[in-house]
């Protein structure tokens, strides 16, 4: 079927009404057991559903209809896949305080199977057990701020489709993206590669010398590094803070990263 763009400033066209049975569903995805079992996620608001259409097909877009009657639709949108939803069932389905007035479903892409061998002259960012998911969305959409190459997390670390992991993201999960799979294996298949890591007892990062390339791992909010990911790195850095005598306990995992990309890409 031909995909139109609507202008709703022609004739605002209809759509059919958002089942009961796909509200209950979506509403339902803000839960990553539900997701995986349904293989969807779920992108709000105007900038996340732009950004993600970039990247993935929509099965389902949905919007209020002051929202249809305002303004066109989203380009290259099928129609057979689009909905209208009363502002009560965006407020059901949506994780936001304040629900949108669009939204969109889209298929998970599938995970790459096996530990891939990296490129020898690329940066990439390695994320261990991060938890808080607006620090996984920011990180990711630091990492491609900085034109890092690639992101890796531990299998324990929070998930991308997180409502929220998304909306931090700002839409660099288009670009970007992360691959789950077992650090430790990654950093054996890819030898040739420096690993640094932020620790207590690391060198200066403004004195250091950095290579071009190499992977650089960040640790849980709480807890840090694993043990085994601590063992492996071999070129331990420090961020050393501005006052030695007063200053905070530590610095947020999210703001340490952005701090050691700037730092690699400057020196670079």
């Amino acid at each position: 079927m031909t995909k139109t763009s609507y202008d709703s400033h022609i004739s605002p066209p209809c759509f059919p009404p958002l089942s009961k049975a796909r509200t209950q569903l979506y509403a339902r995805l803000d839960s990553r057991k539900t997701r995986l079992r349904e293989g969807l996620f779920i992108a709000q608001g105007e900038k996340c559903v732009g950004e993600c259409l970039k990247a993935f097909s929509p099965v389902a877009l949905f919007a209020t209809p002051a929202r249809m009657a305002s303004r066109p639709l989203p380009d290259g949108v099928g129609r057979e896949v689009i909905f209208e939803a009363s502002p009560e069932q965006m407020r059901k389905i949506s994780t936001l305080t304040n629900a949108p007035d669009i939204a969109a479903v889209f298929p998970l892409p599938p995970r790459p199977q096996g530990i891939p061998r990296l490129d020898a002259g690329g940066l990439y960012l390695l994320l261990d057990g991060i938890q808080d998911p607006g620090n996984l969305g920011s990180m990711l959409r630091t990492a491609d701020w900085f034109g890092v190459d690639a992101v890796f997390a531990s299998p324990d670390t929070v998930d991308l489709f997180n409502p929220k992991a998304l909306m931090a993201a700002m839409g660099s999960i288009a670009r970007l993206g992360i691959t789950y799979l077992p650090l430790p294996d990654l950093v054996a298949a890819n030898p040739e590669l420096p690993l640094y890591g932020t620790l207590l007892d690391g060198d200066d990062i403004y004195s250091a010398p950095l290579s071009k390339a190499g992977m650089i791992v960040f640790g849980n909010e709480g807890s840090g590094l694993s043990e085994e990911m601590r063992r492996l790195v071999n070129k331990p850095l420090l961020i050393p803070p501005f006052a030695a005598d007063s200053h905070a306990e530590s610095l947020n995992v999210g703001a340490a990263a952005a701090i050691v990309m700037a730092e690699f890409r400057r020196k670079r």
